[in-house]
């Protein structure tokens, strides 16, 4: 049993260490008051897209708007604490593989492949959005008869995390799958022996590389509520891929992957699902041998040496 003494020294290294932690955004922020058009954090450049300076690749970024984009202390203090949260758990080096961050007003965020930049979309930076959310939201666009709002299906995170983790982690995952798999920076498969290995996991090539399990196919048949939690049940047991969104084409199956390799691993995420308030799936994402094969793959893809290369020179 601890005594008093052991107890209070514990929880006071625990404060030390917060406060430690807490020093350098507190120290920033006090500093920066107004809007700026750059900063650097624990050594990650972000910059407000400046269209003399920014010249993203046209293809990439039709939605860009060509405008001026000054960055906030809102958005300033909520990018820092998705720096601090992945420092926390001893992956900052994901964000030191862009070689920054362009803040732009555009209806999507882009890994910028061929310049190795990743775009933020700011009105992403804005919202109070969790990971849970994103995933229902994309999930409704791909059976939009299905009515969320009235509180029958519901998501949940555990831990709950910021949504803007995920775009992070997963725009990053597009530039290690074009750096280290190979793939078209356009997005076309070029079939090679790694990326054929991570790709014959959901993707059939004997039918020109289409999804094995026909999932927006499936969802295109749903009408109901009940349907609906009968799909997602035989998805949390059955399914490789980790979110619907994955099974839209191999480079996102790949990102997607990417970033639920690092939310179990290191936060030891889990999506649960309710229906009618009752939990009905502790967690969406659980492993199956399908989806153990693609964090297999992923562990081995950071130990490549391209990859280690990549951070080697500070990207």
């Amino acid at each position: 049993m601890q005594n008093g003494g052991e107890i209070v020294k514990r929880t006071a290294g625990v404060i030390v260490a917060a406060v430690v932690l807490l020093l350098p955004a507190l120290f920033f922020l006090g500093r920066q008051e107004k809007e700026v058009a750059a900063f650097t954090y624990r050594g990650i450049i972000f910059e407000g897209f400046n269209p003399e300076k920014h010249k993203p690749t046209p293809e990439l970024a039709r939605g860009v708007e060509l405008e001026q984009v000054m960055i906030t202390p809102a958005e300033m203090r909520t990018l820092m604490d998705i720096v601090d949260l992945l420092e926390k758990e001893n992956l900052l080096y994901l964000m030191e593989i862009p070689d920054r961050f362009i803040l732009v007003n555009c209806p999507y965020s882009f890994a910028d492949k061929p310049q190795m930049i990743v775009y933020l979309d700011r009105e992403k930076i804005k919202l109070d959005y969790s990971i849970a959310d994103d995933w229902e939201n994309k999930l409704s666009k791909f059976a939009p008869g299905l009515a969320f709002a009235e509180g029958q299906i519901s998501f949940q995170g555990v831990p709950e995390l910021p949504n803007l983790l995920r775009i992070i982690i997963h725009e990053v995952g597009h530039l290690i799958e074009y750096k280290v798999l190979e793939f078209s920076w356009q997005g076309e498969f070029i079939a090679n022996d790694l990326s054929r290995d991570f790709v014959g996991i959901s993707w059939d090539e004997e039918n020109n590389w289409r999804d094995r399990e026909k999932i927006l196919l499936r969802l295109e048949t749903i009408k109901k509520p009940e349907e609906l939690v009968e799909f997602l049940t035989w998805f949390a047991g059955n399914s490789s891929f980790f979110s619907v969104y994955s099974s839209t084409g191999m480079t996102e199956d790949f990102a997607e992957s990417f970033v639920f390799y690092h939310l179990k691993t290191r936060f030891d995420y889990a999506l649960q699902l309710f229906y009618s308030g009752e939990l009905r799936i502790p967690d969406l994402t659980a492993p199956t041998k399908e989806r153990e094969e693609k964090f297999g793959f992923i562990a081995g893809v950071m130990r490549d040496p391209e990859l280690l290369d990549l951070l080697e020179k500070g990207r």
